[in-house]
């Protein structure tokens, strides 16, 4: 029963020498500013997440760093191993997170995690840059320009021109209000609401516009592209996936969707004319709208006028049907 005993006080003991070993201890950085609406926060960061917030009257600056280590001298060392700086500018500001010695990048990944959570005005621009993290950023009355090698991008409603990439992760947007470039190495993508130029690159996931009134340009290398409502001229192509996409305005040019690996839905509404030329290699074209064929039809291929016609819609797949829906 002794011998039990001592066994469960060692396991208990190791358990908490253990937690011990993985305790965390955070050192917090705040900073304010005064600014005035229409400046820019530029963050340059080693690593870290980012997320920014709108509605203050000032900057706001809190940077939560936390060091998985066991005692407070080693958690020291790595807080001093990277380089953190605050910078006022005018009416921006500047905050940069670097190592100094490239050997220090062997820390960051298990030992260190650093968040930098951001407060800005309203009107406000954003240049945000991390290697290691996710960035947030909410509803601005302003410019962002983000980018991150490892993590996921959300945006909110952002009014401003936008250009966002991660090399690792996802990427969604609430709305723009003006051009917008969004381009992932690994990772879908996912946008609300456009009415500005929309231009999206994805190398290996999907992509889903909710609505976009201007015009769209949608690339993937690795899966589908759906569209729920397009408003201006569409240049989509996939190599891995399927295509939908639903015409409730008249075009203002030549739209084209095309893909090599799946089929390609279109609903068109009933007051648009389009010049429809539709081919398949690897199915058939039907359409469920009323098109006045011109020249020779087959089941692999429909060209013709669709109320009357207008810009030209190509439609080209390699691998399905190809339909025209109401």
């Amino acid at each position: 029963m002794r011998r039990i005993r001592y066994a469960a006080l060692a396991a208990v003991l190791g358990l908490l020498s253990i937690s011990a070993a993985h305790a965390a201890i955070e050192s917090p950085v705040h900073r304010s500013f005064n600014v005035r609406p229409g400046g820019t926060i530029t963050i340059d960061a080693d690593l870290g997440d980012i997320k920014v917030t709108s509605g203050a009257t000032n900057v706001s600056v809190d940077v939560i760093r936390r060091a998985k280590v066991s005692s407070k001298s080693k958690a020291d060392e790595l807080f001093q191993e990277l380089d953190l700086s605050f910078t006022p500018e005018g009416n921006n500001v500047r905050i940069r997170a670097k190592y100094d010695q490239p050997t220090s990048w062997f820390h960051w990944n298990n030992d260190l995690e650093v968040r930098f959570v951001v407060n800005v005005p309203s009107q406000y621009n954003v240049d945000l840059k991390t290697s290691g993290g996710d960035i947030s950023v909410s509803d601005l009355n302003g410019q962002a320009k983000v980018n991150t090698s490892g993590g996921d991008v959300a945006l909110g409603h952002i009014a401003g021109a936008v250009d966002a990439h991660t090399s690792g992760g996802d990427i969604s947007m609430a709305g723009s209000q003006a051009n917008a470039l969004l381009s992932t190495s690994g990772g879908d993508i996912k946008v609300d609401n456009t009415t500005g130029a929309l231009n999206v690159k994805t190398s290996g996931g999907s992509i889903d516009i909710g609505r976009a009134q201007g015009d769209l340009k949608a690339h993937t290398s690795g899966g589908s592209i759906e569209i729920g409502d397009a408003g201006g001229v569409i240049d989509a192509s996939t190599s891995g996936g399927s295509i939908k996409a639903r015409l409730s305005r008249q075009p203002r040019g030549e739209s084209r969707l095309s893909t090599s690996g799946g089929g390609i839905t279109v609903h068109v509404a009933s007051n648009v004319g389009l010049d429809i030329d539709a081919h398949t290699s690897g199915g058939d074209v039907d359409s469920e709208v009323p098109v006045t064929i011109m020249g020779k039809q087959d089941d692999s291929s429909l060209n013709g006028k669709l109320n009357g016609g207008g810009p030209r819609l190509v439609l080209r797949s390699s691998g399905g049907d190809i339909r025209l829906q109401k």
